[in-house]
């Protein structure tokens, strides 16, 4: 569930309100002790082959500037939490995702943010920031997703396929919640159905069934 939850923020990613003309028009000069550079920018965004650990003092650096403005600093905050998170630092991934909610109710922070309660094993909180995002995002697949694998893990079948589902109305080619949602009918007594959607997940993607018994998803 957690190298699930690692790569899925890694791809997701934040975007970042950083604008960066006035920089390019300035001319080169070696910058002064504790002046932001383009690279500090590019190294917290992960850019540059800029690992997660080259992330958060770049990033920190840049929080601690006093140069970003509101409410811009909170896609910092987000973009270090999911550095943290990426090093397994979830107590400090979840200080940052909290601050940054303090600053902007994005629905991408709440994301982040039950991704890390999920990793923390904090199952009702992941649940509301979930529900978060599918108020302020009903449209982003993920979300219906990761809920549906939490009602999996709970044994409520029932409800998985109902979210299951969702996703895969958004996403009609989302081949992992198809899987998921055929084994969700399965172990709610729908056979015929179940299996349908597996043979649909395994046209699409022959190597589905390990993608999801990472997630301890399994016929």
């Amino acid at each position: 569930m957690k190298r699930f939850l690692f790569s899925l923020v890694a791809m997701l990613g934040v975007v970042l309100a950083v604008n960066l003309a006035e920089a390019k028009d300035r001319p080169k000069a070696k910058p002064k002790p504790g002046q932001l550079t383009t690279a500090d920018l590019s190294t917290c965004m992960g850019l540059n082959n800029a690992t997660p650990r080259d992330q958060v003092p770049a990033c920190t650096k840049i929080i601690n500037s006093g140069d970003v403005k509101h409410p811009h600093l909170g896609d910092y905050y987000a973009t270090r939490g999911g550095a943290y998170f990426a090093l397994k630092q979830f107590d400090k991934a979840l200080a940052d995702l909290d601050k940054a909610l303090s600053i902007r109710k994005a629905p991408e922070f709440y994301f982040q943010r039950a991704l890390v309660r999920l990793a923390r094993n904090e199952n009702e909180p992941a649940k509301a920031d979930l529900a978060e995002v599918i108020k302020l995002k009903p449209e982003f697949s993920a979300s219906y997703m990761m809920r549906g694998l939490i009602a999996y893990r709970a044994g409520e079948y029932a409800e998985a396929v109902t979210y299951f589902d969702s996703a895969v109305k958004r996403v009609p080619t989302y081949y992992q919640a198809i899987f998921a949602r055929g084994v969700s009918k399965k172990k709610s007594g729908d056979d015929s159905g179940g299996d349908a959607d597996l043979k649909t997940a395994r046209g699409m993607r022959s190597g589905v069934d390990k993608d999801l018994e990472k997630l301890g998803v399994t016929p």
